[in-house]
């Protein structure tokens, strides 16, 4: 199963042929004189439908006068398929009919055509039906006008009765219904009002017309009212072909009407009239004029209730129609994984359900053409749940996946947007494109600097604090080294006196610790001795002898040594302790001691820390250098405080001239008439945005993180303190209410009187304890309110978003009006006819998706 959408064919609604001798030109090669043999009439009618695929035509109407062409109509057809087969084209679409002139005015002429399988001898019946047998169609070689026939009587027999459709031919000639003389003389309003008369042939695009003109065949609202029609006719333009070359008559390929269709039939056509949005009077197709990015196809294979088939999309607007359960949504979705990175895909009741229904086996592959005209495959992958691009090697297929930037909403999604305000931000936002884009990317940059200067001004008061600290500790050092200087002489006297008081007793130490020694070593000398043994192998006493007289010796030297060491020490004491001046030496000692601890005691000194407050000069010298390296730092950070204020000044300005885009972006969506217009010349909707006014996201801001316990004063007042400056924000020219809270903490007589109770509190916190949320609270934009008010169809208001006069259905008309005005993405929608509201939006979608797919 392929279904391929529809698409423009070129048409042309009035041609005649060489069977009408009398009318053909002569000189033209396909020209049939009144005796012809069939080989002539074959040659032809191959330069005929030769001429026609030449010039590009698929659907073309015969439209002989009085159908005096039957035969040669009848050789035409059968000779269509065999001339396309040979020229390698489809066949033509021939619809069979004929041109007649009626009794009213000079004469209108109108065009009577058929579907492609009439009967031709139907046909011939229908125009002897309406007063003119064979015999009498031609007169002298004049063509037979209808007698007494009018556009009534006629279109009774050719529309109600056979299913055919009436065309007023050539209007605006000496005898056509729109010539200005023929108006005023004739006055054919009735038959142009007549609603039964759904089209008109015009020799050029209408606008090349004259706005008079222009308003009348439009039906437009300033039109004269007695000479608007409630339905606007459809207007066509035809060759009216008498020769296959250019000449002085109409040939060939002088003219055409693209007109789309599905399956081209007289149906689609008729169609196509009561819709003259499928019409257009342009050299090229409209097909060609398309440079918007588009969804060319979707081929499905082995998935869930759905037969394998592909489905070919129109570039414009699309309709899938099915009953409840014939899986609408389901192609829908498709499209979403087939369109959609993962990473971006929310993972929502909807999507988790398809997915169910695409087995291993299953295909799913989207054909898309940009706008440059180059195309693209993509197909999802049910194992890994992620779509590939299979029509050529790319690097990051994610990348290329957001460019398609596909919109799928589902009917709650569009509810979500029409009750939300956060989410119809959003689609404004969306709405606004890149410019918008361009504006937020210099917000993220402007933020990340604040924060950075947010953390210098914190670096900042941490230099102010450690340099306030380091002055102290100078000044302490200083202080103590003054309390050194004043004491140092008296320690000098009192280190000097300990030196010398230390000397003596040394001496005298030494000295005693010598005499002990030395009296130690020499009694451990004798003490020690030991005499030779016996020795019997002589017979001499020398050998004892010898033992007494070492033995004596010792003794000897041990009492000479004490008697030396006894003098060696007395005369040390007489020179030192026991000198007769020492104890007056030791009392000035004692002295430097005691004025020592007085003048430690007077000048607020521990004797103790004295030695470290010798160190107080270079811990000084040290601290100083600190001090001069914090005030270089601070001297240059003095203007990042400055670039800091300026920073929010131009953030603030950045959030501004955001909301001035959108504005301007939807006022010029609401005045390029792509929103459909009420009977008053005006949208049927109008938008308003209020900066940065969305209660509902600054209640979300100031609740969020606070970190205030409920239980303190400020804690129990902060709601309130929130609401209050809501309130002054609204009645202001600020841009945030941020700007007006710095205010309120700069000067506590620009607080309401209600709130400057609590100004301590609220200014010991927020430069305090809650900086950081004070911080984020600065850089955070509070999103754009928006009001929409919707106007019925004769301009009178329906209701709006602030007063909640609209319907769930009237909400989703605005939205979707907004959703087909904009971009040039492709957007699917799945939304019930019964929840879209206004009838008359749907009735002009069509004028809203000429550049973009829907």
């Amino acid at each position: 199963m392929s279904y391929k959408g529809m698409r423009w064919y070129k048409c042309d609604f009035q041609m005649q042929t060489p069977g009408d001798p009398n009318n053909w030109l002569q000189n033209d090669p396909a020209y049939l004189r009144k005796e012809y043999t069939q080989e002539e009439l074959i040659t032809s009618v191959d330069l005929y439908l030769t001429k026609c695929h030449e010039v590009g035509l698929e659907l073309v109407c015969i439209t002989d006068h009085n159908f005096i062409g039957l035969e040669y109509l009848r050789v035409l057809k059968g000779r269509n398929e065999y001339i396309a087969n040979q020229l390698h084209k489809e066949p033509l679409i021939i619809f069979p009919g004929f041109e007649v002139e009626i009794s009213q005015g000079l004469g209108i002429h109108l065009l009577c055509v058929f579907e492609e399988n009439k009967s031709l001898n139907d046909i011939d019946d229908i125009v002897t039906q309406l007063g003119l047998p064979r015999s009498e169609r031609v007169i002298n070689g004049n063509i037979t006008p209808l007698p007494q026939a009018t556009f009534d009587s006629i279109q009774k027999i050719v529309q109600e009765d056979h299913n055919g459709v009436i065309i007023a031919a050539h209007p605006l000639s000496e005898s056509g219904l729109l010539n200005d003389k023929f108006l005023t003389d004739y006055f054919q309003r009735d038959m142009f009002l007549n609603p039964k008369l759904l089209a008109i042939e015009v020799p050029k695009p209408l606008a090349e017309f004259s706005a008079n003109m222009q308003m009348l065949i439009t039906a437009d609202v300033a039109c004269h009212a007695e000479w608007r029609r409630e339905r606007r006719v459809a207007a066509v333009m035809s060759s009216d072909a008498y020769s296959l070359h250019e000449g002085s008559k109409g040939y060939i390929g002088k003219r055409h009407t693209w007109v789309k269709m599905s399956n081209p039939s007289l149906e689609s056509v008729i169609q196509a009239f009561l819709d003259c949005e499928r019409i257009e009077l342009s050299l090229n197709s409209p097909d060609e004029d398309v440079r918007h990015d588009k969804i060319v196809s979707l081929s499905i294979e082995n998935v869930a209730f759905l037969d394998n088939q592909t489905i070919h999309l129109s570039p414009n607007l699309n309709c899938i129609i099915g009953g409840r359960g014939s899986g609408k949504s389901s192609i829908l979705e498709y499209i979403r994984l087939a369109a959609s990175h993962k990473q971006d895909l929310k993972e929502t009741e909807q999507i988790q359900r398809v997915r169910r229904t695409l087995p291993p086996s299953s295909l799913v592959r989207l054909t898309w053409e940009g706008s440059n005209g180059l195309m693209d495959t993509f197909e999802y992958d049910t194992a890994s749940q992620t779509t590939r691009v299979t029509s050529r090697e790319v690097q990051d297929p994610a990348t290329i996946l957001r460019n398609l930037k596909v919109q799928v909403f589902s009917q709650r999604e569009i509810s979500e947007i029409a009750q939300k305000q956060e989410s119809l931000s959003s689609l404004i936002d969306t709405i606004s494109g890149a410019e918008l884009d361009r504006l937020k990317a210099s917000e993220i940059e402007l933020k990340s600097t604040i924060q950075s200067l947010f953390q210098t001004r914190k670096t900042i008061e941490r230099l102010k604090n450690e340099r306030n600290t380091l002055l102290q500790e100078i000044k302490e050092i200083k202080r103590q080294w003054d309390a050194f200087v004043s004491v140092q002489a008296e320690n000098e006297r009192r280190n000097k006196a300990i030196v010398a008081e230390n000397y003596i007793l040394e001496v005298v130490d030494e000295t005693n610790t010598l005499v002990t020694s030395w009296k130690e070593l020499i009694k451990s000398s004798t003490r020690e001795h030991a005499d030779l043994v016996k020795q019997d192998w002589l017979e001499d006493s020398y050998f004892d002898d010898l033992n007494v007289g070492l033995r004596a010796a010792k003794q000897e030297l041990e009492k000479n040594i004490e008697a030396a060491l006894i003098k060696f020490s007395e005369e040390i004491g007489s020179l030192t302790d026991k000198n007769e001046k020492w104890g007056t030496i030791a009392t000035a000692i004692q002295q430097t001691k005691t004025d020592f601890i007085s003048a430690c005691h007077e000048k607020g000194v521990q004797p103790d820390q004295l030695e470290v407050l010798k160190g107080l000069e270079q811990s000084i010298r040290l601290k100083e250098q600190d001090l001069d390296d914090r005030e270089k730092k601070l001297t240059n950070s003095s203007q990042e405080i400055e670039k800091l204020f300026a920073s929010i000044g131009t953030l603030y300005d950045t959030w501004l001239a955001q909301t001035n885009l959108k504005i301007e972006k939807i006022n010029s969506i609401l005045a390029s008439g792509s929103i459909p217009y009420t009977r008053q010349g005006s949208p049927f909707i109008s938008v308003e945005i209020y900066k940065c006014r969305d209660q509902e996201h600054f209640k979300q801001i100031w609740s969020a993180n606070h970190n205030i316990r409920g239980n303190t004063r400020l804690g129990r007042n902060w709601e309130a303190i929130g609401e209050r400056l809501f309130q002054t924000f609204e009645a202001s020219e600020e841009l945030t209410p941020w700007a007006i809270l710095a205010q309120w903490l700069e000067n506590e007589e620009l607080m309401p009187t209600e709130l400057r109770g609590h100004h301590e509190d609220f200014n010991a916190y927020l430069t305090g304890d809650g900086i950081g949320f004070w911080e984020t609270m600065q850089i955070t934009r509070i999103n754009d309110r928006i009001n929409i008010t919707l106007y019925r169809d004769d301009g009178t208001r329906a209701g709006s978003l602030d007063d909640g006069g609209l319907s769930d259905g009237q909400k989703n008309t605005a939205i979707l009006a907004l959703l087909f005005a904009h971009g040039t993405n492709p957007i699917l929608i799945d939304q019930p006819e019964d929840e879209l509201g206004l009838r008359f939006h749907i009735q002009s979608t069509g004028s809203t998706t000429e550049e973009s797919q829907i």
